[in-house]
């Protein structure tokens, strides 16, 4: 599982965060590790066509006997290397911090399948994802980085999209965009052909899932304007609740909600932004 999120830094306006996560449901005490041999990338399109201009790879060693990973950055003049677990500074001003932090997501999953016939609010908060922990690679970098004087069909260019996917032996393994759109709308039998394929493609292949939405959820690619402080759907700030905001649009109702209304564990508002893990 991959996800992706972007904001304005709390702590610099003129930066932007971009995070992954990976190795979800992992449990207090495990060390869960990146592959060896995948490539993690974030992928920025700066003129809204749905396909990147901007790349940011992250690579791993074999963790060592304490399960530590040397990390390597590169792409688009944001270069450097460190380790899991501490801070990375960057090249052209990027700081990066790879690690296993809580979930931040929040969300009642268990009622949202139907399982045990519970449905949402149905005797209280079930976050599905509390006490869990999670992989994650936070980068936060200058926004004109993002933007490289590419501009949109507008003539704006602090208007940028962004994704996330991993590569492994050349192939595209799983990519994620805005919360939910992957795991959610697509169905498990065509899951494998969504993670393959790319955001340009996704409204003429996938929108017969999503039906009326399709023109505001597909492609999936988060979009943000990063000289905005909106959230979710403007990017997503980590406090947004994205699920109540995509239970709203989808149903029209502005009350929908799984009574979930945020994280388990409060977010420290300081770099790298992810609250620290079950232990």
């Amino acid at each position: 599982m991959i996800a992706c999120t972007l904001r304005p830094a709390s702590t610099n306006p003129d930066n932007t965060i971009l995070m992954m996560t990976v190795n979800p449901l992992s449990t207090p005490g495990a060390t869960p590790t990146y592959h060896p041999k995948a490539s993690y990338e974030f992928l920025i399109d700066t003129d809204g066509d749905a396909e990147e201009d901007i790349k940011f790879k992250v690579r791993f060693s074999e963790p060592n006997a304490d399960g530590v990973q040397r990390v390597k950055f590169r792409g688009h003049g944001l270069n450097g290397k460190g380790v899991t677990g501490a801070d990375i500074q960057l090249k052209r001003g990027g700081m990066a911090h790879v690690g296993v932090f809580d979930d931040p997501f929040f969300f009642d999953l268990v009622a949202f399948l139907g399982a045990g016939g519970r449905s949402f609010c149905d005797g209280g908060q079930f976050d599905f994802f509390a006490g869990f922990n999670v992989s994650a690679i936070v980068l936060e970098v200058p926004s004109e980085m993002l933007h490289d004087g590419h501009h949109d069909d507008d003539g704006d260019d602090s208007n940028i999209g962004v994704w996330a996917r991993t590569m492994l032996d050349g192939d595209q393994i799983d990519r994620m965009g805005r919360p939910g759109i992957n795991t959610i709308f697509i169905p498990d039998a065509f899951k494998n052909a969504f993670n393959e394929g790319e955001p340009e493609d996704d409204v003429e292949d996938f929108s017969v899932f999503l039906g009326a939405l399709s023109g505001l959820l597909l492609p999936d690619i988060l979009t943000v304007d990063t000289a905005s402080t909106a959230g979710y759907l403007n990017g997503r700030q980590m406090a947004d609740d994205v699920i109540d905001i995509s239970l709203q649009v989808i149903t029209g109702d502005p009350s929908a909600g799984d009574c979930v209304d945020a994280n388990d564990v409060a977010f420290p508002g300081v770099f790298p932004y992810l609250a620290s893990p079950h232990s």
